[in-house]
């Protein structure tokens, strides 16, 4: 039983005694006041009616609260979720985040944000359509919701774009996880019109310094990625300064 069919049964059976104890203690009242009446029969119309009539309104109005309940939960998942899918979107992101940027605050642990984009995405489209490129991206997004860093985020900024963001105890650990995701990723693909197409991803990741914002991280984190596709694409690159800037052919 659902949290909210629970209260609203609990409601309903709440509404229904106050009805009848509303109906039955001014009555009990009247009788003490005014014995002639037949004490049985007003006692079951007093006790009766209410509980008619009380559940009846109960539900056709818990009914109404309910439906409204789930249409804002589901306009809260069309609002913080990307439909293809099924991650975090942008939005969201930005508010797990900053989330997480408090917990480090706190102690809690390193924060780290990275950015991954499928490699030759474009190419995918091209050569196999786009409805192969949807399958590619719901693949790649199941693998790497699956791969979630604990009590982190994983969502999809657009396109062939995805972001994570979690806490660490080192730089080392979050520079394995990354290291981790992207050889996991290897590979990953679908199967389209009876061909299998294999993709990679190219990642970049930074460490969150004091003062940054949720877009300051991502835009060292791009900055790496940048460098990772420039370094061959399937890797995992931090934003450790490079000697010298390096441009990525389009």
């Amino acid at each position: 039983m659902t949290t909210s069919l629970y209260k609203a049964i609990l409601t309903g059976a709440l509404i229904t005694a106050g009805s009848v104890l509303a109906s039955f203690l001014p009555t009990w009242i009247w009788l003490q006041i005014d014995p002639v009446v037949e004490h049985a029969s007003v006692y079951a119309f007093c006790i009766g009616l209410p509980m008619i009539i009380a559940p009846t309104c109960s539900f056709f109005v818990l009914r109404a609260q309910m439906k409204a309940e789930r249409l804002a939960l589901a306009n809260h998942r069309l609002a913080n979720s990307d439909e293809l899918t099924g991650l975090p979107n942008r939005r969201a992101f930005f508010t797990a985040t900053e989330q997480l940027q408090a917990r480090a605050a706190l102690g809690e642990g390193i924060l780290a944000c990275a950015i991954a984009d499928i490699d030759n995405f474009k190419r995918v489209n091209d050569e196999h359509g786009h409805a192969a490129g949807d399958n590619i991206l719901k693949s790649v997004g199941g693998a790497l919701r699956a791969m979630e860093p604990d009590g982190g985020v994983m969502a999809r900024l657009g396109g062939e774009e995805f972001a994570a963001a979690g806490l660490f105890e080192t730089e080392t650990d979050a520079r394995r996880y990354f290291q981790t995701l992207v050889r996991a990723l290897g590979g990953e693909g679908c199967v389209h019109g009876g061909t299998r197409i294999s993709v990679t991803i190219s990642l970049g990741y930074c460490l969150a310094r004091e003062g940054d914002t949720v877009s300051a991280l991502l835009s060292r984190a791009d900055q790496a990625l940048y460098r990772a596709k420039a370094a061959g694409k399937n890797r995992a690159v931090g934003d450790a300064p490079a000697p010298g800037r390096v441009s990525v052919p389009a």
